[in-house]
């Protein structure tokens, strides 16, 4: 699956299973500050969403990025993560924009593509996002990210077998000590093997090494599963 059928398919079905009031994906072109794609889970005016989206270089989950003083992509994070929620009300992105429209103060956003072209899914609701939400979008993303990649790089890899086994516990959202006992490995051994991948890829942590990893081809696929709500 890829383009706008995934995109549609992914915000229908996490926003359901997050119960959010709204769910979008962009992309943002860093160089130009344009917007190729957008799209909404629910009737919205575009120019609301294109607006809202406009406004990045003031939103606190995504200045610091487009400013170009940190790097995407990164895990999961609310508004709430970067900034008190006093202040997010009194914001006057949320209060010119997003509340006249009927949307909910707590926002996540989950990228899925690094630059030059950033690609995330921002989901919107009323009432904050708890940890095993959170953590169900930090184990999604590897997955969004490969499903999203434009084209692989195939080849050979600068990997051995057992680091590239070492990024496929790391891919499906195990930590160190997880991924140790999974091979049958001490985690100082893990750690040392994830130090040797972070410096052969030119990464620094989980998720753009799989990001990295992904697009050389080191790594396939990982499945996207979206549990149901409880109840």
């Amino acid at each position: 699956m890829r383009g706008r059928p995934l995109v549609d398919a992914t915000i229908a079905a996490v926003g359901r299973r997050l119960g959010t009031d709204l769910a979008t994906y962009a992309e943002l072109d860093l160089k130009t500050l344009r917007l190729p794609d957008l799209a909404a889970d629910r009737p919205v005016e575009r120019a609301v969403v294109q607006q809202m989206h406009d406004q990045l270089t003031a939103h606190p989950l995504f200045a610091a990025t487009v400013r170009g003083s940190h790097p995407y992509p990164g895990p999961p994070l609310q508004v709430t993560d970067v900034l008190p929620e006093r202040r997010w009300r009194q914001h006057a992105l949320y209060r010119e924009i997003i509340a006249p429209q009927g949307i909910g103060l707590h926002t996540v956003a989950l990228v899925v593509g690094s630059p030059p072209v950033m690609r995330w899914y921002q989901f919107n609701r009323d009432r904050e996002f708890d940890s095993r939400e959170m953590d169900l979008l930090e184990r999604l993303q590897p997955a969004l990210i490969a499903l999203h990649r434009q084209t692989p790089k195939r080849g050979g890899t600068p990997l051995t077998e057992r680091e590239v086994d070492v990024v496929r516990g790391i891919a499906d959202g195990l930590t160190v000590p997880a991924t140790a006992r999974r091979l049958g490995l001490a985690p100082g051994t893990v750690r040392k093997h994830l130090e040797n991948v972070h410096r052969k890829l030119g990464t620094s942590g989980p998720v753009a090494t799989v990001m990295r990893a992904v697009e050389l081809g080191i790594l396939e696929v990982p499945s996207l599963e979206v549990p149901s709500r409880p109840g």
